[in-house]
């Protein structure tokens, strides 16, 4: 049996390096889960959802798997999809909800790196309302350090040798996600459009779609494109100061809108990250940008605040 898996809430990191330290740690958090008849989960690529299938044997048929491309899709939706699976099973069975997931990290660029683990961050407040075990599978072998050191100081526990141990670099959830957002300036001799009046937002929201089409971009992303777009400069105009600006750029097969707005930005760097409250109008603009666009970045300095919206439109994820 693992130990230490009886918390109301755990997001831990497992760092291995090889696929026999995978299956043996991950194929035992899982059997554990089995045996107490808790609801499980496995989010992983199709390769070591074989290897955990065939480590598992007949207590496969007890685990729903997913494949990690489909869920990390785009990340808003990611984090959306585990906990409406938190959700909807907590109270279907005893004892707590256990999930595998691990995201093929080394295909992301570095944008689409830092958007997840500022992500990894939020997930501890997020999973704090729910009886769960979350683990988190990383490969230092086709990772970067950086990100390994990230992993470590995303997850308050690490999973090492079946045990569970407090992570010593973790850091506080908000302070991780203000630290791994960076903006590069716009490239040079961009004209902007200022964001001065409110039929200004619906210029905004044309050039979206304007540039949006004229990469290629389908129908339904040209349209979330639009309406981020529209939510963001809304923002500025009506939290933000002056001067407000707007730049559509393409950068290494993204399509980039940035808002700019000398303001000091969100109060809480998590906004926008977890589901608004449902009791609130308010809030929901960068939520909903989330969920529309790949990436969204958000920076602040002396001189204000960038939002930094990406839509893939020239490669994969």
């Amino acid at each position: 049996m693992m130990s230490g898996c009886d918390a109301a809430s755990t997001h831990r990191a497992l760092v291995y390096r090889d696929a026999s330290r995978f299956v043996d740690a991950v194929g035992a958090f899982v059997r554990d889960g089995v045996e107490r008849e808790e609801c499980v989960l496995a989010a992983l690529s199709a390769e070591k959802l074989d290897w955990l299938r065939d480590d598992l044997g007949a207590d496969a048929a007890a685990v729903d798997f997913a494949d990690e491309r489909a869920l990390y899709e785009r990340h808003g939706p990611m984090l959306g999809a585990v906990l409406g699976y938190l959700e909807d099973h907590s109270e279907s069975r005893p004892g707590q909800v256990r999930i595998v997931a691990e995201q093929a990290l080394a295909r992301r660029d570095p944008a689409g790196v830092r958007a997840y683990m500022r992500y990894e961050a939020a997930s501890n407040v997020a999973y704090a309302r729910f009886h769960a075990a979350v683990l988190c599978p990383y490969d230092a072998a086709s990772l970067s350090d950086a990100i390994v050191q990230d992993a470590l100081r995303t997850h308050p526990e690490v999973l090492d040798g079946g045990t569970a141990r407090p992570s010593e670099r973790y850091v506080d959830p908000r302070a991780f996600v203000r630290e791994r957002a960076v903006i590069r300036p716009v490239p040079a001799g961009l004209t902007p459009i200022a964001l001065e009046l409110p039929d200004d937002v619906a210029g905004a929201r044309a050039l979206a779609r304007a540039h949006a089409e004229a990469a290629g971009a389908p129908r339904e992303a040209v349209e979330d494109l639009e309406l981020a777009v529209s939510e963001v400069a809304t923002n500025a105009l009506v939290h933000g100061r002056g001067p407000r600006l707007v730049w559509f750029y393409l950068d290494d097969g993204d399509l980039v809108c940035q808002v700019h707005d000398g303001g000091p930005g969100p109060a809480d760097p998590l906004q926008g990250y977890l589901p608004p409250d449902i009791r609130r109008l308010r809030g929901r603009g960068l939520w909903l940008a989330h969920q529309l666009c790949d990436i969204v970045e958000i920076a602040g300095d002396r001189a204000g605040t960038d939002v930094q919206l990406r839509l893939k439109v020239g490669r994969a994820a």
